[in-house]
């Protein structure tokens, strides 16, 4: 008898606990999906999905390579919270979703991207209350804890959500840089 697949929960309905995006660089961001997973081995009812790149797959969340762009607004509607590297395309997709991300900036001297502007930009939503930004796992852990107890307090209001206009120069001059 051959078992049968489990399913996928991208492909359910349900709530999800977690959806962790790290954007389409390819720097692998392993730091971030170590964090996530090692998060979801202590909280193995917990459903966790991390879209992992070119970092190892996770061994306790289901990860996927590469999602389909087009069904991730969907997976972040669902997750109680979005956790995601500080590119404007993740913090720009969660908020147009309903949720306020939590964001993990990739360094540059960590070979995660280039340089650390993501620094920067995190700390920048971070202050304007756009994002929340973290650079410590144990960080990680007490607002993903925080959200699967709460999730009201990482939801904001879908659809209303403008960014400001720096937000989007600012996402289309890093994608014209990584273009090159």
């Amino acid at each position: 008898m051959t078992p049968r697949p489990v399913p996928s929960a991208v492909e359910g309905t349900g709530p999800l606990d977690v959806v962790v995006t790290l954007g389409t660089d390819h720097h692998p961001f392993t730091r971030l999906v170590e964090w996530v997973d090692r998060w979801a081995a202590d909280h193995p009812g917990s459903v966790c999905v991390i879209q992992h790149g070119t970092a190892p797959a996770p061994r306790h969340a289901e990860g996927h390579a590469v999602l389909d762009p087009a069904v991730i607004p969907a997976l972040m509607a669902r997750a109680r919270v979005v956790v995601g590297h500080a590119g404007p395309g993740t913090v720009l997709d969660a908020r147009g979703a309903g949720r306020l991300p939590v964001i993990v900036p990739r360094r540059g001297h960590r070979g995660e991207v280039v340089d650390d502007h993501q620094v920067s930009f995190g700390r920048w939503m971070d202050d304007r209350g756009q994002a929340v930004c973290v650079t410590e796992e144990a960080d990680l852990r007490r607002h993903i804890d925080a959200a699967v107890a709460d999730p009201t307090a990482y939801v904001t209001t879908a659809g209303t959500d403008r960014p400001p206009a720096a937000v989007t120069l600012f996402g289309d001059l890093v994608d014209g840089l990584l273009a090159r």
